[in-house]
């Protein structure tokens, strides 16, 4: 079993189509263990809001933040701790990522050096080019929806 940690754009794929959507779905349809920064829950929910409330489906609005707040129920939530938020900016710093990515980076890294199993059952899931870069210099498994979509 593999644990995967989902950085915020690649779990919105879960909610709102595009590019890598179909893969997602089908990852929480086999019901891993999937994890995330609470950074990323806010994230998310933010997207969808921008995305739907302000569109004419403010109704599936109300539905997707209900399913948002059942999966991240289920997540393995990594909170923003000093010592990630430490090891955030040292990561922004030395990859030149933005904020935002550099606590997906540091919370990913934190939980696979905890994770018990081998490195080949943590993935990091991620689209953006410089932090799949960044994670992958870090050691992590990195899987793009985008691509395997493809």
């Amino acid at each position: 079993m593999t644990l995967y940690y989902l950085e915020a754009s690649a779990w919105v794929k879960r909610y709102y189509r595009e590019t890598g959507t179909d893969w997602v779905i089908r990852l929480f349809a086999r019901h891993e263990p999937l994890s995330c920064a609470t950074l990323g829950y806010v994230e998310v929910r933010a997207a969808l809001s921008r995305k739907l409330k302000s569109s004419a489906q403010g109704k599936l609005f109300e539905q997707v933040e209900q399913q948002v707040r059942e999966d991240w129920a289920d997540f393995l939530g990594i909170a923003l701790t000093d010592e990630t938020v430490e090891r955030a900016a040292e990561l922004a710093e030395q990859f030149s990522l933005r904020a935002a990515d550099a606590v997906h980076l540091a919370s990913a890294v934190k939980l696979s050096e905890r994770w018990p199993a081998t490195t080949e059952d943590f993935a990091f899931v991620a689209s953006d080019r410089a932090l799949k870069a960044a994670a992958a210099q870090m050691g992590l498994t990195v899987l793009d929806p985008e691509e395997v979509a493809r």
